[in-house]
């Protein structure tokens, strides 16, 4: 019951997405699967990813640090086109509360690829993932399609060979979401992608301490770091 009510609110939003556009968009033509880099965006139904989670809680006011490891699976399930003719893939995210525990559906999402855009649609917000072709130093306002505030996002690396956690992969992308560091605030995101494989890696770090120089201070915030363990297609 509760995958059937998240499947039907996605649809809901996606025709709300596709009635906003309908006065911008003219002769939009649906990209190939294969065309300019998008197989760093795999939309096949099937595809099935498996991660990692590797997270630790910062808690200024109760001075713990607390580390937790579990996985998530991302599985695309179905697809559905919106009235403007537009594709998008129904990802099924659930989770596990440990590293052998079974998995427990979370939600619905969306990935779909658009106007030469990669889009994840998630708990009512869009966000570009990726632009393409993929070019190094590209950059763009993630946001431009929510009401957060504008972050710019940039492949910042192209790699030919990468190793993350003993597996090797072969053309892989950096995309650098925000890099912010002063002695009182970390603030830094990153994916990474590789090709035929999507997201293989993201960390996201964000933390605020009040005293400077004091190394002994437990900050507030988290540091949180997604590996690929397998991928089906």
């Amino acid at each position: 019951m509760i995958k059937r009510i998240a499947y039907i609110f996605l649809l809901v939003f996606l025709v709300f997405i596709s009635v906003m556009e309908m006065g911008c968009r003219k002769n939009a033509i649906e990209p190939k699967s294969n065309d300019f880099g998008y197989g760093y965006f795999p939309l096949s139904v099937g595809s099935t990813w498996i991660y990692q989670v590797d997270s630790i809680d910062y808690d200024a006011f109760g001075k713990t640090i607390d580390t937790f490891r579990f996985l998530v699976k991302h599985q695309i399930v179905d697809s559905i086109v919106d009235n403007q003719g537009v594709r998008g893939s129904i990802v099924e995210v659930s989770r596990t509360d440990s590293l052998t525990g079974p998995f427990v559906f979370d939600r619905n999402m969306v990935k779909r690829i658009t106007e030469f855009r990669a889009e994840v649609l998630d708990s009512n917000v869009r966000v570009i993932n990726l632009v393409f072709p993929p070019t190094l130093y590209k950059y763009w306002d993630a946001n431009v399609f929510n009401t957060k505030d504008k972050e710019e996002y940039e492949i910042l690396e192209e790699i030919s060979t990468e190793i993350i956690d003993t597996t090797q992969y072969m053309n892989t992308l950096h995309v650098v979401q925000r890099d912010e560091a002063f002695k009182t605030l970390r603030n830094f995101g990153i994916e990474k992608y590789a090709k035929d494989k999507g997201l293989i890696y993201a960390r996201q770090i964000f933390w605020t301490k009040k005293a400077i120089g004091d190394t002994t201070e437990i900050p507030e915030g988290y540091d949180y770091t997604y590996t690929l363990k397998s991928f089906e297609k």
